[in-house]
């Protein structure tokens, strides 16, 4: 297995940095590839030395970034508290991750969290409303419901500048399901 040399990686994570800066006053939509290496201190055939274009640098981190978020929820599936408060703890140490999730972000990882919180909390729905017969178009809309409710939360608590901890958060999510 080739390992990637410090400098690359050291690189790299300039590059993410810009982009954390750049997401926080404009939308990835808007970002250049120019503006990117400019923002990051390096020259452009330095940027593309290690991405075609923001584009595959994105892919390349949401790809890294699923795998873990995958691993947080299969790791936790009978723990939604501890899942929840792992999610809110990989947002306060990966910026680039919490900012993708605003406004300015990706609909990609806006997407795969979402469907991931969906499946979460699909179970918590049967237990919240088990004593009520919903049908299961009402189950649907009723997760898509929580989820979006959800995702706003996590929204808000990274534009705020995650002032709570994830450990509150966790609490504060779940308490919503009760």
């Amino acid at each position: 297995m080739v390992t990637e040399s410090n400098k690359r990686i050291k690189t790299k994570r300039i590059i993410q940095e810009a982009m954390v800066d750049l997401l926080h006053r404009e939308s990835f939509d808007e970002i250049s590839t120019v503006q990117l290496a400019k923002e990051a201190g390096i020259s452009r055939s330095s940027f593309y030395t290690h991405y075609r274009d923001k584009y595959d640098m994105i892919e390349r981190y949401q790809q890294e970034f699923f795998h873990k978020v995958e691993y947080i929820f299969d790791k936790q599936q009978d723990d939604k508290h501890q899942a929840v408060t792992e999610v809110f703890d990989f947002l306060t140490k990966e910026p680039l991750f919490a900012v993708l999730l605003t406004e300015n972000g990706t609909k990609e990882i806006q997407s795969f969290l979402r469907h991931k919180l969906q499946v979460l909390l699909v179970d918590s729905l049967q237990g919240r409303y088990g004593h009520r017969s919903l049908t299961e178009i009402e189950r649907d809309y009723s997760s898509v419901y929580l989820t979006n409710a959800f995702f706003g939360v996590c929204q808000m608590w990274v534009a705020r500048g995650q002032k709570e901890s994830p450990q509150q958060m966790a609490d504060f999510l779940l308490k919503m399901l009760e």
